[in-house]
Protein backbone atom coordinates (compact mmCIF):
# COMPACT_ATOMS: atom_id res chain seq x y z
CA UNK A 1 0.00 0.00 0.00
CA UNK A 2 2.64 2.06 0.64
CA UNK A 3 3.02 5.23 -2.21
CA UNK A 4 -0.53 4.19 -3.59
CA UNK A 5 -2.98 7.10 -4.14
CA UNK A 6 -5.74 7.54 -1.65
CA UNK A 7 -8.79 9.20 -1.38
CA UNK A 8 -9.85 12.80 -0.34
CA UNK A 9 -12.72 13.70 0.77
CA UNK A 10 -13.34 17.27 0.57
CA UNK A 11 -16.41 18.70 2.57
CA UNK A 12 -16.85 21.99 0.75
CA UNK A 13 -20.54 23.88 0.28
CA UNK A 14 -18.77 26.74 -1.68
CA UNK A 15 -17.91 25.62 -5.46
CA UNK A 16 -15.44 28.39 -5.53
CA UNK A 17 -13.61 27.28 -2.33
CA UNK A 18 -13.60 23.30 -3.33
CA UNK A 19 -12.15 24.75 -6.98
CA UNK A 20 -9.23 26.47 -5.08
CA UNK A 21 -8.30 22.99 -3.31
CA UNK A 22 -8.84 21.19 -6.62
CA UNK A 23 -6.22 23.54 -8.08
CA UNK A 24 -3.67 23.67 -5.32
CA UNK A 25 -4.03 19.46 -5.28
CA UNK A 26 -2.69 20.09 -9.29
CA UNK A 27 -0.26 22.61 -8.30
CA UNK A 28 1.28 20.16 -6.23
CA UNK A 29 0.69 16.88 -8.59
CA UNK A 30 -1.04 15.35 -6.34
CA UNK A 31 -1.82 11.71 -7.52
CA UNK A 32 -4.89 11.79 -4.87
CA UNK A 33 -8.19 11.12 -5.50
CA UNK A 34 -9.89 14.19 -4.91
CA UNK A 35 -14.05 13.37 -3.95
CA UNK A 36 -15.84 16.65 -3.36
CA UNK A 37 -19.13 16.81 -1.44
CA UNK A 38 -20.89 19.88 -0.46
CA UNK A 39 -22.19 19.40 3.11
CA UNK A 40 -21.82 17.07 6.43
CA UNK A 41 -24.72 14.69 5.52
CA UNK A 42 -23.37 13.93 2.09
CA UNK A 43 -19.82 12.90 3.78
CA UNK A 44 -21.67 10.64 6.29
CA UNK A 45 -23.77 9.52 3.38
CA UNK A 46 -20.37 9.15 1.31
CA UNK A 47 -18.36 7.08 4.73
CA UNK A 48 -21.45 5.19 5.27
CA UNK A 49 -21.94 4.07 1.84
CA UNK A 50 -25.71 5.01 2.08
CA UNK A 51 -28.41 6.68 -0.23
CA UNK A 52 -26.06 8.02 -3.59
CA UNK A 53 -22.96 6.55 -2.33
CA UNK A 54 -23.91 3.19 -2.00
CA UNK A 55 -23.44 0.90 -4.32
CA UNK A 56 -19.50 2.87 -4.57
CA UNK A 57 -16.73 0.45 -5.10
CA UNK A 58 -13.61 3.05 -3.66
CA UNK A 59 -12.28 2.45 -0.58
CA UNK A 60 -12.67 4.97 2.12
CA UNK A 61 -11.29 8.21 2.40
CA UNK A 62 -7.59 8.27 3.68
CA UNK A 63 -8.19 12.22 4.35
CA UNK A 64 -11.38 14.50 5.18
CA UNK A 65 -10.70 18.14 4.20
CA UNK A 66 -14.11 19.60 6.48
CA UNK A 67 -15.45 23.08 6.27
CA UNK A 68 -16.77 23.23 9.86
CA UNK A 69 -19.60 26.19 8.64
CA UNK A 70 -20.86 24.53 5.78
CA UNK A 71 -25.10 24.73 5.26
CA UNK A 72 -27.41 21.77 6.19
CA UNK A 73 -24.88 19.63 8.97
CA UNK A 74 -22.08 21.30 10.12
CA UNK A 75 -18.50 19.78 10.59
CA UNK A 76 -19.30 20.32 14.30
CA UNK A 77 -21.98 18.34 13.82
CA UNK A 78 -20.63 15.61 12.58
Amino acid sequence: MKGEPIVILLVEDEEAHAEIVRRNLEICRMANQLMHVADGQAALDYLYRRNEFSDRQVTAAGVILLDCACRRWTGWRC
